[in-house]
């Protein structure tokens, strides 16, 4: 290749770069702005956040991003791609190019380069960005919830707390008045009614709550005797809410939230016990076998009856039916596998995502970045539907759900790839 035609080509890589950049730009704030929308701010009324300052709000909001993150960058990138290649096809800038003898695969070339590049970052911030500000968050609540002086309980309103159902009237500070409170444990039934309470954190490492009532009224119900209940009035009493369980939170330690060595260590971990445990369940089912072949055996030999037979036959069954169908699966296994894949799954999907948008240069559209911007959310929302789907059906298949969470991206890089090929043809 001559210096001449390798300073052309510098020259389209670059501006297909720059287009892709500042087209990333804008997709990039529109998806942004969506899951902003969608999760931080529905999230940050859940975890309670209303006393504090506005400055640890946004620190609050910031070390959230991570989490959405992951999914607006391969997104954009799909957006950037088509908006790219719609604008150079509306324009005729890519039959120029072809006249003059310069190959699609140019063009292409640079926003793979980008795609890939893209994929690298959103690795990054999936495996160190994320558990990283997962666990500066907790540490972050955790503090904030100790420095709250009390839980917040609005007036006029019902609040669960672990088998305890609240409901309250008027509120004022530390008081709750009107207050109704309900409780079951090992079907006993308690209902507690008192004008006034006041509620006061005595624990404010493990949120523990004391709720101090006046002159209450309580019945005491047993559900399997419905004759036997106990009624009784007292000057005061005292019940201890735990709300360390009640405190949502956007990150913990979960396995969407780890890294993936960590998330290695965690698999290595589990996989022994459900190896175990699926050995049990061939064996079991083995033992079942042989239990109703040698009840057979000793039949056609003269020394067993058919109520032998039977009686073989039903334990077998029942011990079948006991161990299920298919051997079991560990849970936690299958969500850390589940969580692994979809690192590099949602990383992969800026390469993926590009690669499905490369047909768009065979088509001559008016409105070029709009149309492409279209077509780009008609594929997000396919990809997110099939990636939501098939996490939801990781528990439900006997095998490691590997394949099944790569499943996405294998779909659109197959369509790709045939749409490639189906439009080379057809030129």
């Amino acid at each position: 290749m001559s210096a001449e035609n390798r300073g052309s080509y510098s020259l389209l890589y670059r501006y297909i770069l720059k287009e892709a950049a500042q087209n990333f730009a804008v997709a990039f704030a529109f998806f942004f702005c969506i899951f902003f929308i969608n999760s931080i701010l529905l999230l940050v009324q859940r975890i309670l956040l209303k006393n504090i300052d506005f400055m640890t709000m946004l620190e609050m909001v910031a070390l959230s991003m991570p989490q959405f993150l992951i999914y607006t960058f391969p997104f954009a990138s799909l957006a950037s791609s088509s908006m790219v290649l719609g604008d150079l096809g509306s324009s005729n800038e890519l039959l120029a190019m072809r006249s003059s003898g310069i190959p699609s695969g140019r063009v292409y070339r640079p926003l793979i380069w980008a795609s890939i590049f893209l994929s690298g970052v959103t690795f990054f911030f999936a495996d160190a960005v994320l558990p990283w500000s997962s666990a500066v968050y907790e540490d972050r609540l955790s503090v904030l919830m100790q420095e709250m002086p009390t839980f917040e309980i609005e007036s006029n309103s019902v609040n669960t707390v672990g088998n305890i159902v609240l409901s309250n009237g008027l509120t004022e500070g530390n008081e709750i008045h009107d207050i109704v409170l309900l409780s079951s444990e090992d079907g006993e039934s308690r209902t507690v009614l008192s004008e006034k309470g006041v509620l006061e954190l005595i624990d404010s490492y493990s949120f523990i709550y004391s709720l101090q009532l006046e002159k209450p009224t309580i019945l005491i119900t047993d559900s399997s005797d419905i004759d036997s209940y106990g009624l009784t009035e007292a000057d005061s009493a005292v019940f201890f809410l735990d709300f360390s369980e009640q405190i949502p939170s956007l990150t913990s330690s979960a396995p969407v939230n780890l890294s993936s060595r960590d998330l290695i260590a965690g698999i290595a971990e589990r996989d022994p016990g459900e190896r175990a445990d699926r050995a049990a369940w061939h064996a079991a089912r083995e033992d079942a076998r042989l239990s109703y072949a040698l009840a057979l055996r000793n039949a056609s030999s003269g020394y067993g009856s058919r109520s032998g037979i039977e009686a073989a036959s039903r334990e077998a069954g029942d011990t079948i039916l006991s161990r299920g169908e298919h051997a079991p699966r560990n849970f936690y296994s299958q969500y850390y596998k589940a969580e692994l894949t979809k690192k590099f799954v949602l990383s992969a999907a800026c390469f993926c995502l590009t690669l499905i948008t490369l047909p768009l240069s065979m088509f001559r559209v008016k409105h070029g970045k709009l149309t492409g911007f279209a077509i780009s959310l008609l594929i997000a929302v396919a990809y997110w539907y099939m990636l939501f789907g098939v996490q939801l059906q990781i528990f439900n298949i006997t095998s490691s759900p590997y394949w099944l969470i790569s499943l996405p991206d294998i779909a659109v890089l197959a369509a790709a790839v045939l749409l490639m090929i189906r439009f080379r043809r057809a030129r």
